[in-house]
């Protein structure tokens, strides 16, 4: 079954406008809704209440309440650029999924249209006498949930635009990424090997962007339906410009496949091109925001070394316990059933990401020994806790560190306990 409508549902739970819209839908229809008690008991069973008690109460949410979401999406907006600012722009569709902050935006702005359309409702004589008694019990609950939500805005405010809540937030994006990618590399096909010289018709881009998206049990329905074997050049994070090879679509005897328009538009719209990168199936976009978080703490601007520090933390969590997780899990290949056997993935290098992460901090950490320390004894830690091409490639790295800070370090004294580092975390023998 194809993953578009799951696809498209976690696209809107990250818009800030999505749940305030749907919640606001489900409060015009709470407030018209008591109208119903009025068919299930007759009026004098329950307490009469007067319609100007209730026209108080909700005059007094629907103008707070107003205020109230104003303030709070204008909060929502300094975060975000502050976030922006502070951290990396690529940082800004994380946090503007974050939970909390949209969960209280939409609460405030769900009980202030639940109160003017029930105002409006009982301004018009809508209610009876038990549909008014019912409105109070609906209004009480939506104050209670009020204030809950505002206690819990308040801890919301003192952690959002934060460098440690950002930094925290796309911890967990790029973890969550890698956890799925070292569960089913090739995304439930089979993993290609190499891309060079594959057999079939070439399938081209329409657009220029990044890969964001491939929607593989699509296209194993397009290939099962006509015998074809779908050969994808491509994962996601990769830029693509107008005309450049996706796939290459081979028939069952290995030629070059005959495309009808709708099924080349049907493949294409499995292959889904935009213009910025993705978190979901690219386990490498988290681990360079996260990079970029600390090059900018590094910079002659920010100048903020303990910042970087942390983000070499976070990048080792994210590396050591998704492959502490992926060794202690079940096989990462699916059972047979459930792959998509005419559908193949090119694989990704799993050094590539601890070279995205730690490279470019390397680079501009030059000169700082404490920064340089940091990131050889977190390199050590990896190629100590994981093991392949990983940890080959942070032994590597490690040794890679003292070769550019060994000139930007003045004091011999520094220069020799760096060396010493570096060699006990590349497991380098002492010359």
């Amino acid at each position: 079954m194809s993953s578009h409508p799951w696809r498209l549902w976690g696209r809107l739970r990250e818009q800030l406008w999505f749940k305030p819209a749907w919640w606001s839908v489900v409060a015009t229809f709470v407030a018209l809704a008591a109208v119903l008690a009025n068919g299930v008991l007759p009026d004098g069973v329950l307490p009469d209440v007067e319609r100007q008690t209730l026209q108080g109460l909700l005059t007094i949410i629907a103008s707070s309440m107003l205020t109230v979401s104003t303030f709070s999406l204008s909060i929502l907006v300094q975060a975000f650029s502050s976030a922006a600012g502070s951290a990396t722009p690529r940082a800004l569709r994380v946090i503007m999924g974050d939970d909390n902050a949209q969960t209280a935006v939409a609460t405030f702005i769900a009980a202030f249209i639940y109160a003017v359309i029930a105002l409006l409702a009982l301004g018009l004589g809508y209610y009876g006498s038990t549909g008014r008694f019912v409105l109070l019990l609906v209004t009480i609950a939506v104050v209670v949930q009020v204030i809950v939500m505002l206690i819990r805005w308040i801890r919301t405010l003192s952690q959002l635009g934060r460098m440690g809540h950002t930094v925290q937030q796309v911890e967990a994006a790029a973890s969550a990424a890698l956890r799925d990618h070292w569960r089913d590399p090739a995304l439930g096909g089979r993993a290609l090997e190499t891309v060079h010289g594959l057999p079939g018709m070439p399938l081209r881009a329409v657009a220029t962007g990044y890969v964001q998206h491939l929607d593989v049990p699509a296209m194993q329905t397009q290939a099962q339906a006509q015998q074809w074997e779908i050969r994808l050049v491509l994962r996601p994070g990769a830029f693509v410009v107008r005309g450049q090879v996706l796939a290459m679509v081979a028939d069952a005897q290995g030629r070059a496949a005959v495309l009808a328009p709708e099924q080349e538009a049907a493949l294409r719209r499995a292959i889904e091109v935009g213009a910025e990168r993705s978190f979901l199936q690219d386990p490498r976009f988290g681990l360079l925001v996260l990079s970029e978080i600390g090059q900018r703490a590094l910079s002659a601007a920010v100048n903020d070394a303990g910042s970087a520090i942390q983000v070499g933390g976070s990048i080792t969590r994210v590396l050591v316990d998704a492959w502490a997780q992926h060794r202690a899990g079940p096989p990462s290949d699916p059972p047979s059933a459930d792959r998509c056997d005419r559908v193949y993935v090119p694989a990704l290098d799993d050094a590539d990401f601890v070279r995205d992460a730690f490279a470019p901090l390397q680079r501009d950490a030059a000169g700082l020994v404490e920064v340089h320390t940091r990131f050889t004894k977190l390199l050590g830690a990896i190629a100590g806790a994981t093991g392949g091409v990983l940890a080959e490639e942070a032994r590597r790295l490690a040794w890679r560190g003292w070769l550019l800070a060994r000139e930007q370090t003045v004091l011999e004294e520094e220069r020799d306990a760096l060396q010493r580092l570096a060699r006990q975390a590349s497991g380098r023998a002492a010359q």
